[in-house]
């Protein structure tokens, strides 16, 4: 897969995450969604160890079109201390309740915090957070992001990632034909404002061969397989570039798969 570049974006800055508290980032959406009939809000508690947390959730329904909604998960606040993840998809969700055109046909399910001991100190690494989520799969939290996953039988998975050791976005998928037609132009699209790893898109091997318990990926053994997509945002760039480079690939991702869907179902 080749780098290519794309002009027609618009690269508007989020503020610094590291100047807000991942409350303060929450905040904004609930107060959306108290106002809205397309946006939903939830906090589910959950106890780990002494300490109580909130696990937050957003659903977006999109402007509806014909047949049954696209279910995506979007998954960020995976990699310790990643707030710009968080703030990525809380812009994506304030954007597209205030545009529904462009979510049309898609629930969106959101989890801005996965991995809320992460952003303590110190930090638990997603490493760290999918081994002990194996090995006790009856914690609170581990309980509901498994719940979460076998209930809603998605349609696709999306993570917002952060990579330390990158010099530019790429992303991961399991499927070629969904690599070269969904995730690759996303990326082009920012390739002349940002920048974008040489090899783009990695290709996955297939679930059965690296599947892990820890893992936010439907069981072994479902009837659904969903698409998996990671984006990840390079460590070398500051967070403004990384919210702004996370927020416009992944819209770009959702433009161009219900693309995709509209024309195998034309065929």
């Amino acid at each position: 897969m080749k780098l290519l570049t794309y002009s027609g974006i618009d690269t508007s800055t989020t503020p610094a995450a590291t100047q807000l508290r991942l409350e303060d980032l929450l905040a904004p959406v609930f107060d959306v969604a108290n106002s809205s009939s397309s946006l939903l809000a939830s906090r589910h508690e959950v106890r780990l160890g002494t300490r109580h947390y909130d696990i937050p959730k957003f659903l977006l329904l999109g402007q509806r079109g014909g047949g049954k909604p696209i279910r995506v998960g979007l998954f960020a606040g995976l990699d310790a201390g990643s707030l710009q993840t968080v703030a990525a998809l809380t812009r994506l969700l304030i954007q597209h309740e205030l545009s529904p055109a462009l979510a049309r046909d898609y629930a969106l399910f959101a989890y801005p915090a996965v991995n809320l001991r992460g952003f303590e100190e110190p930090a638990l690494s997603l490493d760290e957070f999918e081994a002990y989520s194996a090995a006790t799969p009856t914690t609170p939290d581990a309980q509901f992001f498994r719940a979460e996953l076998e209930g809603w039988n998605f349609d696709g998975l999306i993570s917002f990632r952060l990579d330390p050791k990158a010099q530019g976005f790429h992303a991961t998928t399991r499927s070629e034909v969904l690599g070269q037609e969904v995730i690759l132009p996303a990326l082009h699209a920012i390739g002349n404002k940002l920048p974008v790893e040489t090899i783009p898109v990695e290709l996955l091997p297939a679930r059965l061969t690296n599947y892990g318990p820890g893992k936010l990926t439907v069981p072994i053994g479902s009837r659904l397989h969903p698409f998996e997509f990671e984006l990840f945002a390079p460590g070398l760039l500051s967070e403004e570039q990384q919210i702004t480079g996370l927020f416009l690939v992944i819209q770009e991702i959702l433009r161009n798969y219900r693309r995709v869907i509209s024309h195998a179902q034309d065929i």
